[in-house]
């Protein structure tokens, strides 16, 4: 039996997380001068040299700014934004969100998802109504297993969608905000695994699936909405109302 060796991550990846992190929370915000890279170095317990390494990688992502004699700024990454800074925040699986970062996000998936709801209902078949009913069985049996089964069961079911509206851009951009989707619906899991909330969320499913089956749009655009909107509830009220 071969095993794949274990990934030790270097300090400078960490380091770069770390202050990722930092940054996308809002600890430091949009224009806020970091600390000297001695203090920040001091902070993390990383040499000069591997903070300095890291900064610079931000700097390429577009999280931060490096100005000579002045020192380091965060970027307002909402005019200064990359693909290198959408991958970032994209592949950001552990840590907070800033709130208006956060409700940003959700305001935008509730725009996508909205549209591919509508779809759905146009274009769903057979062949996706058997898929949907399937993918609540295993949303049904994922109630018991874990947190993370349920998370994992959650991202299936938007991109079942997704997959069910026809249109071949919107399962890639479903798949690009998995790391997002990782983020937010592990925390809701996390928080949130009672049995009343469980079966709340897979009657939302249900409920949607029999809309989209039946071609019923209106219907199922406002379950799409109240199901993101519940999410959006519930992780302000656990993560950021403290």
């Amino acid at each position: 039996m071969e095993l794949d060796p274990l990934e030790v991550q270097s300090l400078k990846s960490a380091c770069i997380g770390k202050l990722q992190a930092a940054i996308l929370s809002g600890k430091f915000n949009i224009g806020e001068k970091l600390p000297s890279e001695r203090d920040l170095a001091k902070m993390l317990g990383v040499s000069r040299p591997v903070l300095h390494e890291a900064l610079v990688a931000l700097n390429t992502q577009g999280l931060v700014q490096i100005e000579a004699r002045r020192g380091v700024f965060v970027s307002d990454y909402r005019r200064e934004s990359s693909m290198a800074l959408l991958n970032t925040l994209l592949r950001y699986e552990q840590g907070d969100f800033n709130p208006e970062l956060f409700r940003s996000l959700i305001a935008g998936r509730l725009l996508i998802e909205r549209e591919t709801t509508r779809l759905a209902t146009i274009c769903c078949s057979a062949q996706q109504a058997e898929c949907f009913h399937t993918l609540l069985i295993e949303g049904q049996q994922a109630a018991s297993n874990s947190a993370q089964a349920l998370c994992d069961y959650d991202y299936r079911f938007h991109l079942e969608i997704a997959l069910a509206s026809g249109n071949q851009m919107y399962p890639m951009i479903l798949n690009s905000l998995k790391g997002v989707h990782s983020n937010l619906a592990g925390k809701f899991y996390h928080y949130m695994m009672t049995e009343g909330d469980i079966q709340q969320v897979l009657t939302y499913h249900r409920n949607l699936v029999d809309a989209i089956c039946h071609g019923e749009t209106d219907q199922a655009i406002q379950i799409m909405e109240t199901l993101l909107r519940h999410g959006e509830e519930t992780i302000i009220r656990i993560v950021y109302t403290k």
